[in-house]
């Protein structure tokens, strides 16, 4: 799918792509233009800085133009470390869905448009509960509400299990 981040505070929250196949789905984000401030942040998993509990609200210390920032909130018990960074073109992040937690944050100028690809081996399987998830909403959908019409890839594979 194409996504494109144009509009003033488009971005994608803090989530975990979905695992929808055994085996896991690997998910490429190709970066095909950036002229925005956007920045992808992740939490590396081994960037756990303690366990103890987080304060009354959201704490952020550093700003994003450092590349790493400490964050907790009430919603966990865990600080990490972020990672972040703004892609450039033909700059490519490659996750396994269901891995580490990521978010693109809120554009104010510039445009950025990037492909969602997902690869998934030939002979995996379609996790049953997700099927509703991949013929409704053809994956994850960012706040600009950009993105292809068609899953292309799902109609191929689609395609060949009917071949077999």
């Amino acid at each position: 799918e194409v996504r494109i981040y144009e509009k003033n505070g488009a971005s994608m929250e803090w989530h975990v792509d979905d695992v929808i196949y055994h085996p896991t789905q690997i998910e490429v984000v190709l970066t095909i233009d950036n002229t925005s401030d956007c920045q992808t942040m992740w939490k590396p998993h081994d960037r756990l800085l303690s366990d103890s509990p987080p304060d009354a609200t959201t704490k952020i210390e550093a700003s994003i133009e450092s590349s790493k920032t400490t964050i907790s909130s009430p919603s966990t018990t865990k600080r990490y470390k972020i990672e972040s960074t703004q892609t450039t073109p033909n700059s490519a992040i490659i996750l396994r869905a269901g891995g580490v937690e990521h978010k693109v944050s809120p554009l104010s100028s510039g445009k950025r448009t990037i492909l969602k690809m997902a690869f998934v081996r030939e002979d995996a399987n379609l996790d049953s509960t997700m099927v509703g998830h991949v013929t409704h909403h053809h994956h994850r959908q960012c706040s600009s509400g950009a993105m292809a019409k068609k899953n292309t890839s799902r109609m191929v594979l689609k395609e060949r299990k009917k071949k077999k």
